[in-house]
């Protein structure tokens, strides 16, 4: 790796470390680029090299934080299934991922949320659907990654009212539904 391109990671992780700090205290919608670079050291050029606007490196953020959630369960259309529907263990693990991963946890839960579940079901989308450009498919998989997402959202700002073992059926009788269409 050239000294340019170890520059250029350098400053981008040190813009997300900076964007993730920031983001304990105050709404996604709130921090600015000054505010970011202030933090992170850098100047605004700097945050310009790499980022058009900071939706462009929230969508980084969140997409690296979508992977850590997805790491290893396999993609949208290639998960273990069980009965027809998910396995309920993926299932679990991904709750469990998902709810412990504070930056997600943080973009469910600010103000204007909804803009942020929008970028997290995407970044789900590109991350796990594989190969497939048929829209069918992706509207599918849209779909069913929206109603997990908001059910899980929904879930835990309910206090968690359910049990997990039937919040875990429920998904996986929501699978079924989606590994059920003739893709």
């Amino acid at each position: 790796m050239d000294k340019r391109t170890a520059r250029s990671i350098k400053s981008k992780n040190a813009l997300k470390s900076a964007f993730l700090e920031l983001i304990q205290a105050k709404d996604p919608e709130l921090i600015t680029v000054v505010d970011l670079c202030r933090k992170a050291g850098l100047n605004r050029s700097t945050f310009y090299a790499h980022y058009s606007y900071t939706d462009d490196l929230i969508r980084e953020i969140i997409l690296d934080s979508v992977k850590e959630v997805y790491f290893d369960l396999g993609t949208q259309w290639n998960l273990p299934l069980d009965g027809g529907g998910v396995d309920r263990t993926v299932i679990s693990t991904y709750i469990h991922r998902f709810l412990n991963n504070p930056t997600l946890r943080r973009f469910c839960t600010c103000y204007n949320s909804e803009k942020y579940r929008t970028m997290i079901i995407r970044a789900q989308i590109e991350l796990t659907l594989g190969e497939s450009k048929d829209p069918v498919r992706y509207y599918t998989a849209y779909f069913y990654n929206a109603g997990v997402l908001n059910f899980t959202q929904e879930w835990f700002s309910n206090g968690m009212p359910l049990q997990e073992n039937h919040f875990v059926e429920i998904i996986h009788e929501f699978s079924k539904v989606m590994y059920g269409l003739k893709l």
